[in-house]
């Protein structure tokens, strides 16, 4: 038996997956400023993220960028602290990353269901290009169990 036409066979089909996987998203650079798109599942449920904004946090001393993905349009325009966020009457799903100077994450807080918890270790966030007025990037990653999972893309601009 000639197993040429198998390997060919296994290598496109093997090709094609990985294309199709990959278009799941669109990339990141596609999507429109204030958008995202994908989903974060946590504690048991799933939500759609479709918003993206960023601001400095300008009480903490290391005034890091908070970059906000969540399932509805949030008023970062008007946050300047960490503390907006808890005292704005928004109710919306969601990921909060604060980032450093250079766009190394080091706090992540999940928000759903009118609940934050602070998360380390389960979800990576990758951007595009270096610490600028535009994040664009994408957030992945899942819990070593596999019940919490974030996958989406986004472009949000500074504020």
């Amino acid at each position: 038996m000639n197993s040429k036409p198998f390997r060919l066979s296994a290598v496109v089909a093997a090709f094609a997956l990985f294309a199709f996987a990959g278009s799941v998203l669109p990339a990141a650079s596609d999507l429109p400023s204030g958008s995202a798109k994908g989903s974060l599942t946590f504690d048991d449920n799933t939500v759609s993220l479709s918003f993206a904004g960023a601001f400095v946090d300008q009480k903490d001393e290391r005034k890091p960028v908070v970059l906000i993905v969540s399932d509805k349009k949030l008023p970062v325009e008007n946050w300047t602290s960490d503390f907006d966020i808890m005292r704005d009457k928004s109710k919306f799903n969601g990921i909060a990353f604060f980032l450093d100077k250079e766009g190394k994450v080091f706090r992540t807080d999940v928000h759903m269901k009118e609940r934050q918890t602070a998360v380390s270790g389960i979800f990576d966030l990758k951007l595009d290009g270096p610490m600028s007025k535009e994040l664009i990037g994408s957030g992945t990653g899942s819990s070593s169990s596999g019940g919490d999972k974030l996958e989406v893309t986004f472009h949000a601009t500074l504020k």
